[in-house]
């Protein structure tokens, strides 16, 4: 049986199931739970979440470091997305790109070559305020320029849509990403009976982190 099976219960109040995270931490120290920073709460329900494919000992042995606050071992974290604007996103699909040509060049499959998790690239870094607000046709003619100056990293941006699986762009022109965080990307409560995990993001600029580190 996974280690997390145990701590699957029922969510009072509804048809969802969860992972008890502090039921974990009491089982290897009584009081641990409520004594540890709030970050390290999200690391463990986190670990909790995920200890599907690990015994129990293993699991222990990862909620011990942070129980004990040591750096003995490392252990997994498992972000449920990624989120990050165009200038960061934009590297990291650039370098997946040059892989899937190393991948090429060697004779494998470059479509093999794709993010492990859901990562979102909002542009929202790339608008130059040309036009002021005094102009009521500010919005468009700005936009415009946002496009013509950045024709070709629009271009490649567009094409990571198609090309890897996992990725999904939201083009200039819908707002910043820590708006768009919280309005449109936060995960929505699943419709059938399954159990909850709360679905922890990674995402690059330090307001977005601050903003929603664990309910994004």
């Amino acid at each position: 049986m996974a280690a997390n099976q145990r701590y699957r219960k029922p969510l009072p109040g509804t048809d969802l199931e969860y992972y008890d995270a502090r039921a974990a931490c009491e089982d290897i120290q009584a009081g641990s739970y409520d004594k540890l920073p709030y970050t390290s709460r999200i690391l463990a329900e986190n670990l909790v979440n995920r200890a599907d494919k690990v015994d129990l000992p293993t699991l222990q042995s990862w909620l011990g470091q942070l129980i004990e606050g040591k750096q003995e071992i490392d252990f997994p974290w498992y972000p449920a997305r990624v989120v990050c604007h165009d200038i960061l996103g934009q590297t990291a699909l650039v370098d997946l790109a040059g892989l899937r040509d190393a991948i090429a060049e060697k004779g494998g499959d470059p479509a093999k070559v794709n993010p492990v998790v859901q990562t979102q690239l909002i542009v929202d870094h790339s608008l130059a305020v040309e036009c002021g607000g005094y102009d009521p046709d500010a919005f468009r003619k700005n936009r415009e320029i946002e496009d013509r100056r950045n024709e070709d990293r629009f271009h490649f941006i567009n094409w990571t849509k198609t090309a890897f699986e996992n990725v999904d762009v939201i083009p200039a022109g819908n707002g910043i990403m820590h708006q768009i965080n919280l309005e449109k990307n936060v995960a929505r409560r699943p419709s059938q009976k399954t159990a909850w995990r709360s679905p922890t993001p990674v995402s690059a600029p330090t307001r977005t982190r601050r903003t929603l580190t664990r309910w994004a």
